[in-house]
């Protein structure tokens, strides 16, 4: 059963122990279920894994680490991992619900489509990287759809 289908409307996705809370344009959720289980759930709602959907953008990419992946092609909608997932406060950004981003302090400062602020304990350089690949893996999916219309 899926407790929470992510959709356009989400904005980023926290693991806090063993639940995760769901940042949404509307409100904040708190959900039962631990996060991996969560996305799981979501990717086999949209017709893959967890775990083909992390492995296909490994390849695609080339990456071991904070693998951004593609969950709802319909939607664009790509999850950018901000750590490990086993870490008990790992977050995940949703690609196109950034809005901007800045140091603040000795704080990232990422902000969000409806005014939600994350700070987060990461460097502006690390956290750009993260966001090409995400680029990159969404251009490298327009493409492979160009090339089957074509």
């Amino acid at each position: 059963m899926v407790n929470y289908l992510i959709n356009e409307k989400t904005i980023a996705i926290r693991k806090v122990n063993k639940k995760t809370i769901i940042y949404d344009v509307d409100n904040i959720r708190v959900i039962n279920k631990n996060i991996k289980n969560l996305l799981n759930i979501n990717c086999n709602f949209y017709g893959s894994s967890l775990d083909g959907r992390i492995n296909s953008a490994k390849k695609i990419l080339n990456i071991k680490y904070r693998v951004p992946f593609l969950l709802d092609e319909l939607n664009n909608i790509i999850l950018i991992p901000l750590n490990s997932i086993r870490d008990n406060h790992c977050l995940y950004l949703i690609q196109n619900k950034i809005i901007n981003y800045e140091m603040d302090q000795h704080l990232l400062k990422v902000i969000c489509c409806n005014k939600h602020i994350f700070y987060l304990k990461t460097s502006k350089y690390s956290f750009e990287k993260l966001l090409i690949n995400s680029f990159k893996l969404n251009n490298h999916l327009k493409c492979l759809k160009l090339k089957n219309i074509v």
